[in-house]
């Protein structure tokens, strides 16, 4: 039974690649909690493996004892001359035996408690393996494949390749082999799960990493992806580096570098776009192949307006907006686009907004409107920059005094005026007539 044990231990050992040191104390703590399963809290025995040769050596503590009444627990003076020399009643003596002599239950529960350890022991070994690879790409072999996932081998260990991170063009039978990035290591009842993913922007970012040396080496660096997974991608790229054309050696010359990272993505097209930190040109580039003819940036609303010639509007949208909608994912803008003839007729609406703006503005904020000031005081107040009421009515004492080359109590008055207009003026607009208006019926 113990050379069984030892056996089983260490081919466990090798399958789930667990060092042998560490296997034999997980089996010697698991012989000493079943003897002492077995014997009871009586002593501590000791207990030694030797899983090369297949040994293992039990002591037991016994009580030099007259009357035997637990052969567990007692042996006879007889009996412990033959481990001790001159032994006395009330010695206690490290006595061998074996998991044979403890009996079946004893040599079962060493059996389980080693599995339990050995499945512990492998726990924290996927989490030592694994933990740092997480975001980077694994090798595996598939090893079961059903409707939901497939279950990959990836050294001494197992990951799940769920259908959901699969590209749907991705098809694969038992042994054959797959290339993924490490999503995340997931706790499922109590196991560590590694999950794997195909589709994930990480995993083309990882696979230019591997396939194109300059991105590898930091020349070339990644600072974008956009994908729909088997379909279409937009990758971002940049170079600090002013002899390196970084959208070129991501291309490779006829395009061998980026076709080599398509077919892993089982012919998923990859536009590589050049990065820059003035958001205007990084989506004018973001929308290509289509031409940018003028851009508008509305950062209250995080939104660009993209205005394209009307023959290319199909393109910069692309075929069920794809083109557009990787434009917006990769720059993180919301891109709205415009054929060229759409825009001139908005571009016409907005100026005349602008122009009935600016005419309610004026009428409003007119320094005509303040009954103190004459047409020459009104020259002098534009001349000093102090054009409208709103102006006037902050500005200080010291500024109307200059301005006006006035006294100082002429100056109060005159500021005060302007603000009495805005309150009035305030006071018509919550009344919903902004400009004292009367009705006629």
């Amino acid at each position: 039974m113990s050379r069984e044990l030892a056996k089983v231990a260490d081919e466990l050992g090798r399958e789930k690649g667990l060092s042998r040191k560490m296997l034999g104390e997980t089996l010697k703590e698991a012989i000493i909690t079943a003897v002492q399963k077995k014997i009871g809290k009586y002593g501590e025995p000791e207990v030694s493996v030797d899983l090369e040769k297949g040994v293992i050596d039990i002591l037991i503590p016994k009580e030099v004892s007259e009357e035997i009444d637990s052969r567990w627990h007692e042996i006879s003076i007889e009996e412990a001359k033959k481990y001790k020399e001159n032994p006395q009643l009330g010695d206690i003596i490290m006595v061998p035996t074996t998991l044979e002599a403890l009996g079946r239950q004893a040599a079962i529960a060493a059996k389980n408690k080693l599995l339990e350890k050995i499945r512990d022991a492998e726990k924290q070994v996927i989490y030592d393996q694994f933990q740092n690879k997480v975001g980077e790409i694994v090798n595996g072999i598939v090893l079961k494949a059903d409707r939901d996932n497939l279950v990959v081998s990836i050294g001494k260990t197992e990951a799940i390749l769920p259908k959901r991170e699969s590209i749907p063009a991705d098809f694969f039978g038992r042994s054959d082999y797959v290339r993924a990035l490490l999503l995340e290591i997931r706790v499922v009842r109590g196991w560590p799960q590694l999950i794997l993913s195909r589709t994930h922007p990480d995993f083309l970012k990882k696979l230019f990493e591997m396939e194109i040396p300059e991105v590898y080496e930091g020349i070339i660096e990644v600072k974008g992806v956009a994908r729909e997974p088997g379909d279409r991608a937009k990758v971002a790229v940049y170079s600090t580096n002013s002899n390196i054309d970084p959208v070129g050696a991501c291309i490779g010359l006829k395009g061998v570098r980026i076709n080599s990272i398509s077919q892993e993505l089982r012919g998923e097209k990859i536009d590589v776009i050049e990065w820059s930190p003035d958001p205007v040109k990084y989506v004018c580039n973001a929308i290509s192949p289509a031409e940018v003819l003028l851009t508008n940036i509305f950062e209250d609303e995080e939104t660009i307006e993209v205005v394209v010639p009307d023959d290319e509007l199909s393109l910069a949208i692309g075929k069920k907006g794809q083109n557009v909608k990787l434009a917006a994912m990769l720059t993180g803008w919301r891109l709205d686009v415009l054929k060229e003839s759409e825009y001139n007729e908005i571009r016409k609406a907005r100026m005349a907004e602008q122009e009935q703006e600016f005419k309610e503005f004026d009428e409003l904020y007119n320094l005509e409107h303040i009954e103190v000031l004459t047409p020459e005081m009104i020259a002098k107040l534009f001349d000093a920059g102090l054009d409208d009421v709103e102006k006037l009515s902050t500005s200080s004492v010291e500024e109307v005094m200059a301005a006006l080359d006035t006294d100082e109590e002429n100056a109060i008055n005159i500021i005060n005026s302007a603000i009495d207009y805005l309150q009035s003026k305030l006071s018509e607009i919550e009344d919903g007539d902004p400009f004292g208006e009367e009705d006629n019926e």
